[in-house]
């Protein structure tokens, strides 16, 4: 440093300092958002999957080998099972056909019956779904509940509620228990 302030090189090799450092750290901070949704859908997945765990754990406890409604072992005490003893909704006596049938409404009250997670908001899939501010699309893939490959789905939108655009997707099979956690579109 001179008497009269900095020289030019001191200033150009601060300012190429201050470049690397905002280039290397300025990446990490604009991915944030994205992180943090990822890690809201991974813990719902983890959650929902070990509410179905318990479930049937408490619904092998119960000593009944058949569809049960209000499993009161778990949680409110409200939700019915399937005759595989999975959780398949809230109030199954109507629609439920003696825990044989999968309703789209069936996915919409486990999902507040095996989480608490009053906080997100869900909406079946329909084309009104998306843009607005729900959280969560759901609906179901068949009615027959025994078949393996009947599921409710529940896709995370709340980082891009856009129609086609792809988001963390939750699947839960009633007939076998089994959750699981992908990326998928919907349309």
């Amino acid at each position: 440093m001179n008497k009269n302030g900095f020289t030019l090189i001191e200033l150009v090799t601060v300012i190429v300092i201050l470049a690397i450092l905002a280039a290397t750290a300025l990446p990490k901070y604009i991915n944030i958002s994205h992180y943090a949704h990822d890690t809201v859908a991974k813990t719902l997945y983890s959650n929902y999957k070990s509410a179905v765990s318990l479930y049937h754990h408490c619904w092998i406890a119960s000593n009944k080998k058949t569809q049960i409604e209000d499993l009161t072992c778990f949680g409110e005490g409200d939700v019915d099972s399937t005759i595989t003893g999975f959780p398949l909704g809230v109030d199954t006596s109507a629609n439920g056909n003696n825990g044989t049938t999968l309703t789209g409404d069936f996915c919409r009250q486990l999902w507040s019956g095996l989480l608490d997670a009053n906080d997100y908001l869900l909406a079946n899939h329909t084309d009104s779904s998306f843009g607005g501010d729900n959280d969560i699309i759901y609906w179901y893939s068949s009615v027959d509940a025994t078949l393996p490959t009947t599921h409710c789905y529940y896709n995370y939108i709340s980082n891009n509620a856009a129609k086609g655009q792809e988001n963390w997707q939750i699947k839960y099979f009633p007939a076998t228990g089994e959750v699981t956690l992908g990326r998928a579109t919907l349309g």
